[in-house]
């Protein structure tokens, strides 16, 4: 344990010098700045997050994986093939022989099935995408099993696409876990939860060698990775909140790639030498409104809110490196999406106060407004600048809002999305999908059902996209549910598609941004 810890201190010394700065950034080592407050915990099973998940994407191998530059095929990964039943109600995997995880352990059938249960089991919000198929704590066990060390069988409980059931086993929380490890550190039943908050026990090219939240994470290749040794022997992620902060460690070399950076310094870096990975996302940027809240019940109050953000001079400014302009809940260039950039919501303050007037308030409406993040405050701020000039006046309230978005807890929020799975479902899920509108079904996973709009016939069109497999008639579903979605008028008006820009120093390639937040260390070399 003494020599354990004398290492953790001389490779943080190796990053930070001896008294806590920067030091240059070593020619095997990836150096990556970024906001590590958002992290929770470790486990898969409870994260649902972009920082976190590219960590744990590179602590843990999945079953199957999707490349960043080509999200329609779906490759091989500790899975080295599978099948399908006729029926399109099984699927049954081969495991690949000779993966280790860090403990040294072999990768089974049997850590694959278990990670499944677990994760449906814990019913954390790592669960969200797979237990769209079906999966329960009450049938997860017999549906999914292995049959033999390299066999595993999973049973599929309603007719769903097995590519959105793949879609899912790529995702970050379906990193399979090393049972027998997490089991020897379990605690009450808790299936290993708190001993995975900080640990971590996957068969990634990557292992943790220390965490310490607010400030560094710190792991280390593996050289007996099945896939051979990574480039970068070391992996730093260093807590750098302040933009400002974070370019001048850039330019100096100290940081590889920064991640959560303000558009002036991109700019800046940009124009000596930076590359820019754009980062394109699979989520928007939105104002949500409360229908129980009775003025923001009626169509002709959220027609109005169509018209009340300046949105473009956001998109040329603050938002020129995070999002593009785009108005429809199908992300650009996806099955369904419209081939030109949708329009409607457009600034027009004198339409909304004609609309607002129309729903009996010819004096404008007041209402309290929620960022979801401080990240959203100057959106939020831009919000409330427009509005006032027709009509609408917002109070700020600023702070983390995201637990009261899910909890129905707002009148008025500006947030953003994403999603791991990248297929239209993914989206059309989130925004218009709500099977169950009362207050005690808390599905807050649904945007819809957050803003409370009970929408059957969305629901269903989206019910029937998750079960068909023919791709003209899922294209012609999603466009259906869009059009429909649009025709509300949606409680969830969307601006701008998200992005999440990476900055990367020149001399660093092999960096790529994944849309659903997996991204990948394998491949990253220094010149």
């Amino acid at each position: 344990m003494r020599y354990r810890l004398l290492a953790g201190l001389a490779a943080v010394a190796l990053i930070t010098g001896a008294g806590g700065a920067f030091a240059a950034s070593p020619p095997n080592a990836l150096v990556i700045g970024t906001n590590l407050g958002a992290i929770p915990a470790l486990d898969p099973a409870a994260i649902n997050a972009r920082t976190v998940s590219e960590v744990v994407s590179n602590l843990y191998d999945n079953l199957v994986i999707v490349n960043p530059d080509d999200l329609t095929t779906i490759r091989p990964m500790l899975a080295e093939k599978w099948t399908v039943s006729d029926d399109k109600r099984t699927i049954t995997m081969t495991i690949r022989k000779g993966a280790t995880f860090s403990s040294g352990n072999p990768v089974t059938a049997e850590d694959a099935a278990w990670t499944i249960q677990r994760v449906i089991k814990m019913g954390a919000v790592g669960s969200t995408d797979i237990a769209l198929w079906g999966f329960t704590k009450d049938n997860v066990d017999s549906l999914v099993q292995a049959t033999g060390p390299e066999t595993l069988v999973i049973k599929l409980p309603e007719p769903v696409s097995t590519d959105l059931v793949l879609y899912s086993l790529a995702g970050a929380s379906l990193g399979i876990v090393d049972k027998k490890t997490v089991l020897a550190n379990e605690k009450n039943g808790d299936l290993g939860q708190n001993w995975l908050k900080s640990n971590s026990a996957g068969s990634g090219p990557f292992k943790l060698t220390q965490w310490r939240p607010n400030d560094i994470l710190l792991t280390d290749a593996r050289a007996d990775y099945w896939a051979g040794a990574p480039a970068m022997k070391r992996v730093v992620m260093r807590h750098v909140p302040e933009s400002g902060n974070m370019r001048l460690q850039i330019e100096a070399g100290d940081i590889d790639v920064g991640q959560y950076m303000a558009s002036g310094d991109i700019e800046a870096l940009e124009a000596k030498g930076a590359t820019i990975d754009p980062g394109p996302g699979l989520g928007f940027y939105y104002i949500a409104m409360n229908t129980q809240d009775p003025d923001l019940a009626k169509p002709k109050v959220r027609e109005a809110f169509q018209h009340i953000l300046d949105w473009k001079p956001l998109a040329a400014t603050t938002m020129k490196y995070n999002g593009f302009p785009w108005q429809s809940i199908i992300p650009k260039g996806m099955s369904g999406a419209p081939t030109a950039e949708p329009t409607g919501h457009e600034y027009d303050p004198e339409k909304a106060k004609k609309l607002l007037a129309e729903a009996g308030y010819p004096n404008g409406l007041k209402k309290t407004l929620f960022p979801s993040s401080d990240a959203l405050l100057k959106m939020a701020v831009a919000l409330q600048d427009s509005a006032r000039k027709a009509g609408v006046e917002f109070e700020i309230v600023p702070g983390e809002h995201t637990p009261d978005f899910r909890a129905r807890k707002f009148q008025v929020l500006v947030g953003n999305s994403g999603t791991r799975l990248p297929d239209p479902f993914g989206t059309l899920v989130q925004y218009a999908y709500n099977p169950d509108n009362r207050d005690e079904a808390k599905l807050g996973g649904y945007y819809l059902w957050r803003t409370a709009l009970d929408a059957p016939e969305l629901t269903k069109l989206v019910d029937q996209s998750k079960a068909e497999t023919d791709p003209e008639k899922r294209k012609a579903l999603f466009e259906q549910v869009d059009k429909g979605y649009q025709a509300l008028p949606p409680t969830l008006i969307i601006t701008l598609q998200r992005t999440d820009p990476y900055v990367i120093k020149k001399g660093v390639s092999g960096y790529v941004g994944h849309p659903t937040w997996s991204t990948r260390w394998f491949d990253v070399k220094k010149n």
